[in-house]
């Protein structure tokens, strides 16, 4: 009898969190008028992102000028937002601005900002907004030297708080950010990584939040070239530091 009323309650539950979740992502689907309301007044070079934290393998539900990053609806969550979630680090801010974002197929620079949608005090979605500056800096960088050549340089000392996010086009191309990165740091392929570049990459990933994708571990397994065990090795090693 006392299993059958767990049973019924623990039902009730499952049955409850899923209601919950499907009125949280019509909620954020409300929002998809807006961002294609903001990618064209704000311009083809600012890509616009809906994302519902329901589904971080396929979080981006809208997106406009999605040329600038070459992601889709259906893309994943960036490591920016899994942080968020995973830490709690936007608990008491309406949206964050003006941080470095990066793209992993291109060298163009972005200033992101990143709009957090919250439902009963929970944060249920993410409007994000990506604008390339490519064209900014490069008439920056010349009005720079002009500058250097005319006037003294400044000492400014930074004092803001930092943001970066790492923008990628599906779970296995942002664990192959990280690897790239350090194969270009260290000269090697990435299937030639010592245990120590294996751990370090696994603690790059963890902390961006990156294992809470489904199939993390064996995307990151194939990525090394070793066993789904030994992947598994080196998280706990990595998170165990």
């Amino acid at each position: 009898m006392a299993e059958r009323h767990t049973h019924s309650r623990r039902c009730r539950n499952d049955e409850w969190k899923g209601r919950n979740m499907n009125e949280d992502s019509e909620y954020v689907r409300s929002f998809i008028p807006l961002v294609h309301f903001l990618g064209a007044a704000l311009g083809s070079n600012t890509e616009v992102v809906l994302h519902d934290v329901t589904n971080p393998e396929s979080s981006v539900i809208a997106i406009a000028n999605g040329h600038v990053s070459g992601r889709s609806v259906g893309s994943p969550a960036t490591d920016l937002m899994l942080k968020v979630l995973n830490d709690g680090m936007a608990q008491h801010k309406d949206y964050i601005a003006g941080y470095p974002g990066h793209v992993s197929h291109s060298e163009h620079s972005l200033v992101s900002s990143t709009y957090f949608i919250r439902r009963n005090d929970r944060i249920v979605g993410t409007i994000c907004v990506n604008t390339d500056q490519t064209a900014f800096l490069t008439l920056k960088r010349s009005i720079e030297q002009i500058e250097h050549a005319y006037l003294p340089t400044p000492n400014v000392e930074e004092t803001s708080e930092t943001y970066e996010e790492n923008l990628a086009v599906s779970v296995e191309d942002m664990a192959m950010q990280v690897f790239n990165a350090m194969s270009a740091e260290n000269g090697i392929p990435v299937t030639k990584f010592s245990v120590d570049d294996r751990l370090k990459a696994m603690r790059t990933l963890n902390s961006r939040g990156y294992f809470q994708f489904k199939g993390a571990v064996s995307n990151v397994a194939n990525l090394m070239g070793v066993s789904e065990s030994t992947a598994y090795r080196y998280l706990r090693m990595a998170q165990a530091e």
